[in-house]
């Protein structure tokens, strides 16, 4: 059995106002299979996934948790606060070794202001 994509019930007005001001969360490399979640939201990835965007600004809570790879079992729930103003781009990349989403070593690279 298929389960049902994700949908959010949103009209046109609210769609315009979070693609102007609604930040962007950029994760990089993260595995198919991973569970990750935002708020009160969690999904399971696939191998397409980068990331979320049209973020109302304020806090949000991210939390995920890796698969096996060898099947079956998934690591503990890790989770962090990421607090977002209008327009920022936030990117992690996944680190294989510890299954996080780390910053990156470049701060230039952790966060930018978008469509500025």
């Amino acid at each position: 059995m298929m389960a049902t994509p994700y949908h959010v019930n949103m009209n046109s007005d609210q769609a315009l106002h979070l693609v102007k001001v609604g930040a962007s969360l950029l994760f990089l490399n993260v595995p198919a299979s991973t569970s990750f979640g935002i708020d009160l939201q969690m999904f399971v990835v696939g191998p397409n996934f980068k990331g979320v965007k049209m973020m109302p600004p304020g806090p949000h809570f991210i939390y995920y948790s890796a698969a096996s790879r060898f099947g079956g079992d998934t690591s503990p729930i890790t989770g962090f606060f990421v607090y977002v103003i209008s327009s920022q781009v936030v990117v992690r990349q996944w680190d294989p070794k510890q299954e996080h989403l780390a910053m990156l070593p470049d701060a230039s690279e952790i966060c930018a202001e978008g469509g500025k």
